[in-house]
């Protein structure tokens, strides 16, 4: 057994030597380190009783979408591969071929071929019978195609001890001579392929079981054999569910580590959608998961620094294009983690957050030269357009009014700004934004309220940047970005 040493991903991989993997910002190597360790324990611990040596565990890694679960899997299964046998299979890639058993034992033989120094292959036969047995009776079709009845076909099929005594002696239930020769064909064939099918199924944990056996045997691999099925959570709700009862009762075996990586809430969605809303979906999932991992939301600066276009911000591309950002920062890095403060504010999720950052340099490429435009207004806007789009219509068509009723019973009017921070939590309302002011780019007029703000580099709460900038004096000039952001917004 191979000891896992920490992972090292602070550099990016060589282009040259496979699929290339950028520098981990996002410190996730260290979550692979603790991961392979115990999956690696729980699949194949020598230190146990013989019988209980190798076991089969089914490992939930749940992150949100575009949290960089694809990233992390891959680059794991990378660091893996040198010293284990490794499968990775993108399930949605796969949907189309509407049977998951296929797309998993596909993907073993062909990617376990490369790394085995022994014959990998199972009978053609075995196989084959996971192709079909009666596809048209699961549909309803086979009446309407044969003219066979189902009713009777299942009472055939299927015994009535359950039935209660008064309906067992009901006089008009239908005996064995009752049905026609085509029923009892059809009943009969299905029993037969259904033992056959039964029978595959222990052909092909046979041969997997032998295959786990031959690899602890093979000098230059350790077991278990890791299996890590990605993008479950955007396959189809029923082939979704069927890879997951295929790796449950098929790929049970022991020596075989999954790890199946989802959007937890999202696949809980999609399960919904098959057995209605009512239904336990959790409860559910947790019979087919050892164990659920979560990767935490990723800090959002490091994480735009990733999945972002920075040259959009850079100081010479601005110049070249003739176009001022505001605020104006020193750095690209700057600007990304402003926007980050006024995203995670809103708390919009990790895909939202890209989204929105994407429209943002969208906008910035498409600024006519001369013209100047405020990235954190337009944060702002994107915010509330995700997560209350009737308010961002008020807000921009300046029909924006609330009122409360004041100590004196009286009824005064509510700020934008005190509805807007009523919104945000007191911690993120009194985190940094960090630029340089330059008043003359917002305002010619003396009394501007952001001319108290000295041309230098300033540090302001987000809450003093939403009551001075958004509200007091940009939102007045929306005229400045309002053509830009709203064909962005509009178009995404």
């Amino acid at each position: 057994m191979h000891d896992i040493k920490d992972f090292n991903w602070n550099k990016p991989t060589n282009r040259s030597l496979g699929e290339y993997f950028p520098a981990d910002k996002l410190d996730r190597a260290r979550y692979a380190t603790f991961l392979s360790r115990l999956l690696a324990q729980e699949g194949f611990d020598e230190t146990r009783p013989d019988e209980d040596q190798k076991k089969n565990y089914v490992l939930n890694l749940n992150a949100e979408w575009g949290a960089g679960k694809t990233y992390f899997l891959k680059r794991w299964s990378k660091e893996l591969i040198v010293n284990y046998p490794v499968v990775y299979i993108d399930a949605w890639q796969q949907d189309y071929s509407d049977d998951p058993f296929l797309t998993v034992i596909a993907g073993i033989i062909k990617q376990l071929q490369l790394q085995a120094k022994f014959n990998i292959t199972i009978p053609k036969s075995a196989v084959s019978m996971f192709k079909a047995v009666a596809p048209a009776i699961a549909q309803g079709l086979t009446k309407k195609i044969s003219g066979i009845d189902l009713d009777q076909l299942h009472t055939l099929l299927f015994s009535d001890e359950e039935i209660e005594d008064d309906q067992k002696q009901n006089s008009n239930k239908l005996t064995g001579s009752d049905f026609s020769p085509a029923v009892k064909a059809l009943a009969q064939n299905l029993i037969k392929d259904h033992e056959a099918k039964n029978k595959s199924v222990e052909v092909i944990k046979s041969k997997l079981a032998d295959w786990v056996s031959k690899f602890e045997k093979q000098e230059d691999k350790s077991l278990p054999i890791f299996i890590f099925i990605d993008e479950l959570d955007r396959c189809r709700p029923s082939y979704a569910v069927e890879m997951l009862e295929t790796i449950k009762h098929i790929f049970d075996v022991k020596g075989i580590v999954f790890v199946v990586a989802t959007d937890t809430e999202q696949l809980q969605h999609t399960i919904k959608s098959i057995y209605g809303e009512g239904f336990d979906a959790k409860i559910y999932l947790g019979r087919f998961f050892n164990s659920r991992y979560s990767l935490k939301r990723p800090v959002l600066k490091d994480f735009l620094s990733v999945h972002s276009d920075t040259t959009k911000f850079e100081s010479a591309y601005l110049k070249s294009k003739n176009i001022e950002l505001l605020p104006r920062t020193e750095t690209p890095e700057t600007a990304l983690a402003n926007i980050s403060v006024v995203l995670d504010a809103f708390h919009v999720s990790a895909r939202t957050a890209i989204q929105i950052t994407e429209r943002i340099t969208a906008i910035i490429a498409n600024l006519p030269s001369g013209k100047k435009v405020d990235v954190l207004v337009l944060a702002v806007l994107f915010c509330i357009y995700e997560k209350d789009h009737p308010l961002y219509e008020e807000i921009i068509n300046g029909r924006f009014k609330r009122t409360k009723l004041n100590k004196k019973g009286e009824t005064q009017n509510i700020r934008l700004s005190d509805y807007l921070s009523e919104k945000i939590l007191p911690g993120d309302l009194e985190r940094d934004v960090i630029f340089f002011i330059d008043s003359k780019l917002y305002s010619k007029e003396p009394n501007c309220i952001v001319n108290r703000y000295k041309d230098t580099e300033n540090i302001i709460k987000l809450k003093q940047y939403i009551e001075s900038f958004f509200v007091k004096f940009l939102l007045r000039k929306f005229h400045l970005f309002s053509v830009y952001s709203e064909t962005q917004i509009q178009g995404s």
